[in-house]
């Protein structure tokens, strides 16, 4: 039986955030390995020009960096550049809210029968 390429002969292009390192970082070789051009995205400026250069230095070069906080819109950037997105790989962290322990082991509901469980 004769195997088929199924692949589109098409560019297809891809955001991974938080990509400045470790598995991001990864993802982005990868990508780039097989032909897909890498948004790279970071909220640290320079660490993403740092690890665009790196991954260039290393032999692969159809990379973008495009500075990112993953609260923030990429989509003006994606569609004025690229005209498309195929890959979005969300691998950014945020920290999340802070919160005072002594205020929320404090709150306590109006109506206790409509909450089955309260952290304390």
């Amino acid at each position: 039986m004769e195997e088929t390429n199924t692949r589109s002969t098409a560019k297809r292009n891809a955001v991974v955030t938080g990509a400045n390192k470790g598995i991001g970082l990864e993802i982005c070789r990868q990508l780039a390995s097989n032909g897909v051009e890498v948004i790279l995205t970071a909220r640290d400026e320079q660490g993403g020009i740092e690890a665009v250069e790196n991954l260039r230095q290393s032999g692969v070069s159809n990379f973008v960096f495009h500075q990112l906080d993953v609260k923030d819109s990429a989509s003006a950037f994606i569609e004025t550049h690229f005209g498309k997105l195929d890959i979005l790989v969300n691998n950014a962290g945020d920290g999340g809210i802070i919160m005072n322990s002594e205020a929320f082991r404090a709150f306590r509901p109006v109506d206790r029968r409509s909450v089955k469980y309260l952290l304390i």
